[in-house]
């Protein structure tokens, strides 16, 4: 059986990096934290601190929510930004 940490490293490196701080704001958590997850920095955190990522993930995969759009790269947004204004 899959542990929690396990389960949480998995759907936040399938979900990709650009997601993970529209993640943590949706879930409520630290917008580091799912960083710290995914890459092993927070190998034992309390449940109180995960809890919402789980409840996250799992809502995900019940069909209740969906996960955000990609977040744009700084210079795709100024490239965007530069092309409205022309």
């Amino acid at each position: 059986m899959e542990s929690i940490v396990a389960y949480l490293k998995r759907n936040l490196r399938e979900a990709g990096a650009a997601r993970w701080e529209s993640i943590a704001a949706e879930a409520g958590v630290a917008k580091t934290l799912p960083r710290k997850i995914a890459c092993g920095d927070r190998d034992n955190p309390g449940v109180q601190t995960i809890q919402p990522l789980l409840d996250y993930f799992q809502a995900v995969e019940r069909g209740e929510r969906e996960l955000p759009p990609p977040a744009a790269a700084h210079g795709d947004a100024r490239r965007s930004t530069a092309a409205e204004a022309a």
